[in-house]
């Protein structure tokens, strides 16, 4: 009797994780309730924060705010802002200004609202790759309360950062439900948000090297014709906004990268990328500026850096092993390479190594391996007890960090403690300092600028308008004189060296700095009427009238022009003129107490005039 072989019985293929296999309850919507409050919660400080001077006063304060018209929109966006494209940014603060004014409260009330909303897209993204409920639930836990991303919410001129994140995440979630039902309304609408996104910020041009992950997930063909000509308008978006935001960046002098050799820029790139994922982790030492290292007296960076130089390397053959364990894997660990790639320097941009807020969309796919590796642990208990003592590390952390957001002073003493040689943390508590009117503590941050760059004009020039401010006149003229050495067309410093020659009587020389402003900007309105005044100090009424009248055509709102123009008409016994001058400046501001008594006299001169 012959034996029958048997047949190996077949391996059942390891099921996906899942909610199902977890619990026999769907928790979802509390998980849901529960991370938003937390959320929250945590990010309510940055609800009593104010205005800092780390780019906030120029957002916050800048012209197109205040002029949401047809034109005003039109003008939005045809400019370079703080050397962005970002129309809809300013737009979105301009209706914040137009609902609650100056009120620092309302922006960053948005802001808060956004990111909580973008919480929720990272659950509503994550669901719709994997769906897996539980998975969800967890990454857009993490990501809520992530301590990295107190710079993208409690920083107001970082409104750019949530506000494309929001179009981003939702131009993915669409792509995603594409890609599962390839329907063409939603490759519309994906392609649509992206577009949006693009018009919020820059950054987002790296969305179409996150695509063919989606795909991937989605168990697509990578090279099929209609796989690839789908990537096509996306590709054609982000170059034409690629080379947009580099045409930004160099109209604001940005672009910084001489002074570093290719090897220096991958030494660097290297390092900051190991900080985010150290920091992803463990969100200690943050900053608002991560500033490069102090050259030794060779030249040389510190051999510290060089360390880092593998890190790269080493993250991309651990992402090659762990690509072959899971597809969730391989979307979470290259939408984190990916989207931090462009942002690691290698072109520098800006005096840093590193910014919190460029973690803020690329940790949503790291984020998602954190809670992937979370699930693969098979032992509930200490699963939770992993997951919640981290959700706790970084509420407390992320709570803390908002306050260090309060005000300019808080923000620069954070980063000086951190970073003491930093020439920009100093300069920029310096012009805090000067702003509450505390000058001795303001020439000293700005003298520290100096003494790490003895390069730094802003900071001659301030400490130059600060000693004036204390009357030390000779001292404000060496600053100004400074200035003026390293950069010789700068105006500001020739104009305003000129009115402290004023206040000192030094009538030819203040003639001889105004000259020089207007020489190199003819449209220097308030140049002219200066030299207006040094002109009648010096008897010289033509000159004088001539300039008050050239800086009433350059700018027709310059009260002081009016004012002193009616002035030299009144000694020149020109009573109608001077009358009619006064009454300008009056018109212009009806609190300019002194043209009224000064009118009030022209009227008796003319009248008495009048009555001969």
């Amino acid at each position: 009797m012959t034996r029958q072989k048997q047949k190996p019985a077949k391996q059942k293929p390891a099921k996906p994780i899942s909610i199902k296999s977890i619990t026999k309850k769907d928790y979802t919507s509390y998980w849901l309730i529960a991370g938003l409050l937390l959320t929250l919660i945590v990010y309510f400080p940055s609800l009593t924060n104010g205005i800092t001077n780390w780019d906030d006063y120029e957002y916050v304060n800048n012209p197109y705010l205040k002029n949401l018209s047809l034109a005003g929109i039109v003008k939005i966006f045809s400019v370079y802002f703080e050397g962005n494209y970002h129309p809809l940014t300013l737009l979105s603060l301009g209706v914040d200004h137009l609902i609650g004014g100056d009120s620092p409260f309302i922006f960053h009330f948005s802001n808060l609202l956004l990111h909580l909303v973008n919480t929720f897209l990272v659950f509503l993204l994550v669901k719709r790759l994997t769906q897996n409920n539980l998975l969800a639930a967890l990454t857009f836990m993490i990501f809520g309360v992530h301590t990295l991303h107190v710079e993208s919410v409690a920083w107001v001129a970082e409104r750019k950062d949530v506000l494309y994140s929001f179009f981003y995440l939702v131009s993915l979630t669409v792509y995603a439900t594409y890609a599962s039902n390839r329907k063409g309304s939603y490759f519309v609408l994906s392609l649509l948000f992206f577009l949006l996104s693009l018009l919020a910020k820059g950054q987002a041009v790296v969305l179409v090297a996150i695509l063919p992950f989606i795909d991937y997930l989605k168990g697509r063909k990578w090279f099929s014709i209609k796989v690839l000509s789908e990537k096509i308008p996306f590709l054609l978006l982000s170059v034409i906004f690629g080379w947009v935001a580099l045409r930004a960046q160099g109209s604001a002098n940005a672009l910084e990268y001489p002074y570093l050799t290719l090897s220096e820029r991958f030494a660097f790139a290297s390092f900051g990328f190991t900080q985010y994922l150290i920091k992803s982790i463990l969100p200690i030492g943050l900053s608002a500026l991560y500033p490069y290292p102090l050259r030794s007296l060779n030249g040389s960076i510190p051999s510290f850096y060089w360390l880092f130089i593998f890190t790269v390397p080493v993250y991309l053959i651990c992402s090659y092993f762990l690509f072959k364990r899971s597809k969730i894997y391989a979307f979470g660990l290259s939408m984190f390479f990916l989207s931090l790639l462009p942002l690691l320097q290698l072109i520098p941009v800006g005096g840093a190594i590193m910014a919190d807020r460029y973690f803020y969309v690329p940790s949503v796919g790291l984020i998602l391996c954190f809670a992937f590796g979370l699930l693969e642990i098979r032992n509930t208990r200490i699963r939770y007890a992993l997951f919640f003592t981290f959700i706790l590390v970084l509420s407390s952390q992320t709570f803390l960090r908002c306050r260090v957001w309060k005000e300019s002073i808080t923000l620069w003493d954070d980063v000086i403690s951190k970073y003491d040689y930093s020439q920009v943390a100093y300069y920029n508590r310096g012009t805090a300092w000067d702003e509450l009117k505390q000058w001795d503590r303001a020439i000293a941050d700005f003298s520290k600028a100096i003494e790490i760059n003895p390069k730094l004009t802003d900071a001659y020039y301030n400490r130059g308008n600060t000693y004036n401010n204390l009357g030390q006149w000779e001292r404000s003229i060496t600053d100004f004189s400074k200035v003026i050495e390293i950069d010789p067309n700068n105006t500001k410093a020739y104009s305003n060296r000129g009115a402290t020659y004023i206040i000192l009587g030094q009538w030819d020389k203040a003639v001889a700095d105004f000259s020089k402003t207007i020489e190199i900007d003819p449209e220097y309105a308030k140049a002219y009427s200066n030299r207006g005044i040094a002109y009648s100090n010096l008897g010289l009424w033509d000159r004088a009238i001539a300039d008050f009248t050239k800086a009433t055509e350059n700018n027709p709102k310059l009260t002081d022009a009016y004012y002193n123009r009616g002035i030299a008409f009144s000694i020149l016994g020109q009573w109608d003129k001077a009358l009619a001058d006064f009454s300008k400046a009056i018109e212009i501001d009806p609190d300019y107490t002194k043209a009224y008594a000064n009118r009030d006299d022209a009227y008796r001169k003319l009248h008495s005039e009048k009555k001969r």
